[in-house]
């Protein structure tokens, strides 16, 4: 629009207007539009973007399968018990000067842990 209104001046008058008989041909556009064709032609862009979607839907889920796949295979398998534990520790222990021994158990005194562990039986 080429004019800058003052609505205070205009009014209640509308600045706007549309072009004559617009509404009496605009039910037969409409009409025309639809029965030519055009606004069909929207359903092939509807299906290639659903196609699309399933597509990377596909690959999503292929995707998540084999990241599964491959953690679980490269995971380590502890294949060590409770007992061969306790034995690698106190093999360890074992292998210290009586020093350290003694600094230890100084350390670990108090250790709830700890003395749950000397109180249950193997």
């Amino acid at each position: 629009m080429d004019k800058q209104f003052n609505f205070e001046q205009v009014g209640k008058r509308m600045p706007y207007n549309v072009p004559d008989g617009f509404f009496d041909q605009l039910e037969q556009n409409v009409m025309a539009e639809v029965t030519a064709g055009n606004i069909a032609t929207e359903k092939p862009k509807q299906k290639a973007r659903t196609v699309k979607m399933t597509i990377r839907i596909l690959l999503a889920a292929a995707a998540a399968v084999t990241l599964f796949f491959v953690v679980t295979k490269n995971m380590p398998n502890d294949t060590t018990t409770t007992e061969d534990s306790f034995a690698n520790v106190e093999l360890a222990y074992n292998n210290l000067s009586p020093e350290d021994q003694e600094f230890l158990m100084e350390v670990y005194e108090e250790d709830v842990f700890m003395i749950e562990n000397e109180e249950m039986d193997y």
